[in-house]
């Protein structure tokens, strides 16, 4: 943790696991000694240096520490910003043991340190399955609120300054930190609600296989719009469809669709509405099929 590349967050996720338990601090000073030492060494004096190493390590213990904090490190290296592009997906495992899917077009910082856990989820969608850590509480900012997990698997849906909190297992609370009417809700599986930073929505309950699909490559829709099965679309997909014509935008559609094939997608609908799909430069169109043809 001594180079000039080490980023802040590195650097806090290392406080963490130190702080986590003695044996991470002994573990580490088992090899900061052995660096050190390794460091001493005249480079002329290559048998000796291997057998002072060999020596050093039989007596202290010290690949037990290495193999431990580099495994830690494997888990936790990686740059406190993440930003997906259109149609790319991520799963991480976090240093706490946390899993995080994020969605398409999504913009998050993760700030972790000895005594929090957070997530700041400026735009785009995650789900999340909470390592448990009674010390650290895991909460996620987005839509101008706090949710706060209470051990569980959720999923935030942040947009244009608002948010949808879903609850897959377990419990969350949403704070939202004006004391207005409505700004505290606590749900539990199979419910959400909305926040815009002022209050919060009222429950309602939710299919949540169906909301959570995306982090198995499907999409699910039940008698919705097609407007809104186009936007859904758009946000997993690399070439946007734009609705040419607004008298298509109520047909009502139900169906899953495949995420990673985008081309499956568009024929899927096209058996299930009057419209077919044009290519256009750096596009799709979707416009209605005329009267008289198939």
């Amino acid at each position: 943790m001594r180079g000039e590349r080490v980023t802040e967050l590195q650097r806090a996720h290392f406080a963490a696991w130190l702080a986590a338990d003695e044996i991470h601090r002994r573990e580490y000073e088992i090899l900061e000694r052995i660096w050190d030492q390794s460091r001493q060494l005249a480079p002329t004096a290559k048998a000796k240096a291997d057998s002072s190493r060999r020596h050093l390590l039989r007596n202290t213990g010290g690949v037990i520490g290495v193999v431990l904090l580099c495994a830690w490190f494997g888990l936790a290296w990686f740059d406190g910003r993440i930003a997906t592009d259109p149609g790319e997906r991520q799963h991480i495992r976090l240093a706490d043991g946390s899993e995080l899917d994020v969605a398409p077009r999504t913009r998050l910082r993760i700030k972790f340190d000895a005594s929090q856990r957070r997530l700041e989820l400026d735009e785009g969608r995650i789900v999340v399955e909470v390592a448990a850590d009674p010390q650290r509480p895991f909460e996620v900012i987005a839509g101008g609120g706090i949710v706060r997990d209470i051990g569980t698997r959720f999923e935030v849906d942040a947009h244009e300054g608002s948010a949808r909190v879903t609850v897959a297992e377990g419990i969350v609370e949403i704070v939202v930190p004006a004391n207005g009417e409505g700004a505290f809700r606590r749900l539990k599986a199979g419910e959400t609600a909305d926040l815009d930073g002022k209050a919060v929505s009222p429950i309602q309950a939710v299919d949540t296989a169906a909301s959570l699909a995306w982090t198995k490559g499907q999409l699910v829709f039940d008698s919705a719009p097609l407007a809104e099965v186009i936007s859904a679309l758009n946000r997993y997909r690399k070439t946007p469809i734009d609705l040419d014509a607004p008298t298509l935008a109520s047909i009502r559609i139900s169906g899953v669709f495949l995420l990673d094939d985008e081309a499956s997608a568009l024929r899927a609908l096209e058996q299930v509405a009057p419209i077919r799909f044009l290519p256009a430069t750096g596009r799709v169109v979707a416009r209605p099929i005329k009267s008289g043809r198939s």
